[in-house]
């Protein structure tokens, strides 16, 4: 009765999305999968599984890997191949969370062979669309299409319109990567739409945001707030707060950018533009206090790269002292957060991660010299309009751990460097 009480229990917590709950109890998950290897080898397996991809999702992805091993090992000893390809799918999911691409192609791979050889379509389906999260993830765009093409072909074989939808989104995201920004909004328009009309309101949360990312990559700030504004409403019902924070972001800087596109165009024809004191100050456009609202908006939800925009929008407007402010609060931040981060691929990693140090600013580390290349042209993150390029604040990121975080002189002793990266 105890055992059947707590498999009920776990099965009600993932059927919640309650991951943190699943690995509260991981004690006696594991002592109950230890007591049924024998007498029910599936259930025990599930419970392994339930544990790794809690510890997963709580991104704790060191133990969600062991315990995923030790499904799959248990599943070959037993000659359960769909068991194997399971626990691999599941280990090539966290993988790809911990950055380790290479590995996570493999356990993708071993997947789609397993699946292929069971005749499991809807597995091979699911292999080629993450292979090709793979591929993009390390720039490899045109074997990432083809995945994703071949992943679509499938689902729409199968009937699979929930999957038919993913690709369009996934194959949308190549075509952002490499700067088809048209392309990309045909792609994202038909993910949104297959999400309405399938129910999927997270999707259409996502596909607003992509679009949001095309029209602002385009210069097109009014439809990009457009969407931002879209995706932050619908984000806010869902109560799903990072997608919110990034609306936000967004909204911020397109309004900003807006902002700036309009006095620009007024100046035009003139034999020198105004410089930024004079330019945003005269305009006098409620676009600037909306944009500061938003920016904070996103701030308050803890993304921090506003701290970078606020400080353009306020040096934009004139107010120095309070741009530098920001910016001198973004580059302490920076310096903090890059002793478990990789800049590249922007996930946590443990204190044992064997990472690369920028050898310009010894402030930014990789996991990977191909996750180096990606922070320094972060197309996938806005091509530096939501997110700062590495290669964009190396010198002055490395000035300020230098004299400031080092050396331990005033800010002030870098006024100037900060000042002529905001004028940038």
């Amino acid at each position: 009765m105890q055992q059947r009480r707590l498999v009920t229990k776990l099965q009600e917590l993932q059927d919640a999305d309650d991951w943190l709950g699943v690995v509260a109890l991981e004690h006696e998950a594991l002592a109950l999968a230890r007591e049924l290897r024998g007498a029910d080898p599936g259930l025990a397996g599930n419970i392994l599984t339930a544990l790794g991809v809690g510890y997963g999702r709580t991104g704790e992805y060191t133990r969600a890997c062991e315990l995923l091993e030790q499904r799959r090992a248990m599943a070959e000893a037993l000659g359960d191949r769909a068991g194997v390809a399971r626990a691999c799918g599941n280990l090539g999911n966290c993988y790809i969370s911990m950055g380790d691409y290479g590995r996570a192609r493999e356990m993708h791979e071993q997947l789609r062979a397993i699946c292929e050889a069971l005749g499991d379509r809807e597995g091979v389906a699911a292999a080629c669309g993450n292979l090709g999260n793979c591929y993009r993830s390390t720039g490899d765009y045109g074997r990432a299409r083809e995945m994703h093409e071949q992943h679509k072909a499938m689902a729409e074989a199968l009937g699979d319109r929930a999957g038919v939808a993913k690709a369009f989104g996934n194959l949308g995201n190549c075509c952002y990567s490499t700067g088809d920004y048209g392309r990309a909004r045909e792609m994202h328009e038909q993910h949104r739409a297959m999400a309405e009309e399938l129910g999927d309101r997270a999707g259409v949360v996502r596909s607003c945001g992509n679009l949001a990312k095309c029209s602002l990559n385009t210069g097109d700030y009014g439809r990009a707030i457009s969407y931002f504004t879209e995706q932050y409403d619908r984000a806010k019902e869902l109560q799903v707060g990072n997608e919110q924070a990034d609306a936000a972001l967004g909204m911020g800087v397109a309004l900003r950018l807006e902002v700036r596109a309009s006095v620009r165009g007024r100046a035009a024809g003139a034999s020198q533009l105004p410089g930024p004191q004079s330019s945003v100050s005269a305009c006098g456009d409620d676009g600037v206090r909306e944009a500061e609202k938003w920016l904070q908006t996103a701030l308050g939800g803890g993304n921090t790269t506003a701290r970078l925009h606020l400080a353009h929008l306020a040096f934009d407007a004139g107010q120095e002292d309070t741009a530098l402010a920001h910016l001198q609060v973004y580059l302490s931040w920076r310096v903090e957060r890059a002793r478990d981060w990789c800049d590249g691929c922007e996930q946590k990693r443990g204190e044992d991660a064997q990472m690369l140090t920028c050898g310009g600013c010894r402030v930014a580390r990789f996991c990977s010299a191909d996750h180096q290349k990606m922070a320094s042209k972060n197309v996938a993150s806005g091509g530096g309009l939501l997110q700062c390029r590495h290669k964009d604040v190396c010198g002055v990121l490395g000035k300020w751990r230098r004299q400031v975080v080092k050396d331990g002189m005033s800010p002030d002793s870098c006024r100037q460097d900060l000042l002529a990266f905001l004028q940038q």
